[in-house]
């Protein structure tokens, strides 16, 4: 079996990473669209090791959107159409994982040469354009003008339909997404969710310190909302009594004004070790609790991350990040009211750790890479089934 993968660097990475690697009995050809940043990089400055079943990995340049989308996609089309056909021709099917730039042009693969079409979809763009994000994931800017964000909104509204119709079976890693994706015309809609390796789930390390430590792990990108984990400290450093100690891991995304922000709110705090561009790995067993500030989110792995090793989400609800994953509280919630249930949870260590286990059996059961990319398994021979029976 052979697959075509456009792909997007950011936090999709880790994703199509542990789907390569599950599948060594499959033929990859990946195509990435990669923003100027990264265009020219070769293959060595991946972040990930490129396995040998990767049999060719082509980045191709964004649309240039100085005109309208309607006419700018036919000309980036005619652009890197010599790039992509020859590779899609090999293929048996071709999986996105965006209905972004790399989706539209995977669907246009996909009518062109017959091929299923089956989409994962990891977030969806217009949404997070509409609810403040000043970059995707691929490190495309979005406009500062309101009206031409509300342009960029409806592009990838109308690309999301356009998508939605062509593919064979989409797939929602969130399930407070299938709603929007109904909306839009997606029709055999299917929830699998996002995962951790089952390495990830030994016992914690962490010594039983009366001192709560309370961590934060993401990409810089205003969608995060990172500078309101400093309203954390500043709340937890007014309210309790005994000593707090935080980690604040973050990594760039292309967005360097808040990166110096976060940079120099950092040095108010002395109780605050920030990492820059390091693992969650390795810092993960000093946390006791995650905080997740988010505006937006889907499903973020870190917060499954945290579960499997007894790390405790607490924060404000967003897209999947709910009260069934923490202590997680609606998003009108204050930060004072939030700090004040952490302590007095902090305060009965049995009723903690009831919360944190019982989370963490729901990681067990359903979110490790081994068992959703079986269900993945079942969805490919389905459609390679389907596909070979039609022709016949």
């Amino acid at each position: 079996m052979r697959e075509l993968i456009p792909g997007t660097a950011g936090g999709v990475s880790e994703w199509v990473h542990q789907y390569v690697q599950a599948f060594d009995d499959t033929i990859f050809h990946i195509l990435q669209v990669a923003t100027d940043q990264y265009l020219n990089a070769t293959i060595d400055d991946a972040l990930y090791s490129v396995p040998g079943h990767v049999e060719s990995f082509t980045r191709i340049p964004p649309p240039d959107l100085t005109n309208d989308w309607r006419t700018e996609s036919q000309h980036w089309k005619q652009n890197v159409w010599e790039d992509v056909v020859p590779v899609a021709s090999n293929t048996d099917l071709i999986h996105i994982a965006n209905t972004g730039f790399a989706g539209w042009l995977g669907k246009e693969v996909a009518e062109a040469t017959q091929k299923p079409l089956l989409l994962t979809e990891h977030a969806l763009y217009w949404k997070e354009i509409d609810m403040g994000a000043v970059a995707l994931e691929c490190g495309y800017k979005v406009p500062n003008e309101e009206h031409s964000k509300q342009n960029f909104v409806s592009m990838f509204d109308s690309m999301a339909r356009e998508i939605y119709s062509a593919s064979n079976i989409v797939i929602s890693v969130s399930e407070c997404n299938i709603p929007e994706q109904r909306k839009r015309g997606a029709t055999d809609i299917q929830y699998i969710p996002n995962g951790i390796p089952k390495e990830w789930l030994q016992s914690s390390h962490r010594s039983d310190s009366k001192k709560i430590t309370v961590g934060w792990v993401g990409r810089c990108a205003e969608m995060k909302n990172p500078l309101k984990f400093f309203d954390v400290i500043e709340a937890f450093t007014t309210i309790s009594e005994q000593e707090v100690q935080f980690v604040m891991l973050a990594c760039d995304a292309n967005e360097p004004e808040l990166a110096a922000s976060v940079k120099e709110r950092s040095r108010d705090y002395p109780q605050l070790d920030l990492v820059w561009n390091r693992s969650a790995e390795e810092y993960i067993d000093r946390l006791d609790a995650l905080c997740i500030t988010s505006h937006n989110e889907s499903q973020p792995l870190v917060l499954f991350e945290a579960l499997a090793r007894n790390v405790l989400p607490i924060g404000w609800q967003a897209g999947d990040v709910s009260e069934k994953y923490g202590l997680i509280v609606d998003r009108e919630t204050s930060v004072e009211t939030l700090v004040e249930q952490i302590l007095e949870l902090w305060q009965q260590p049995e009723r903690w750790k009831g919360m944190v286990q019982s989370r963490h059996k729901l990681v067990v059961k359903h979110h490790t890479w081994e068992n959703i990319f079986e269900e993945y398994r079942a969805i490919l021979n389905k459609l390679i089934k389907s596909t070979e029976t039609y022709v016949g």
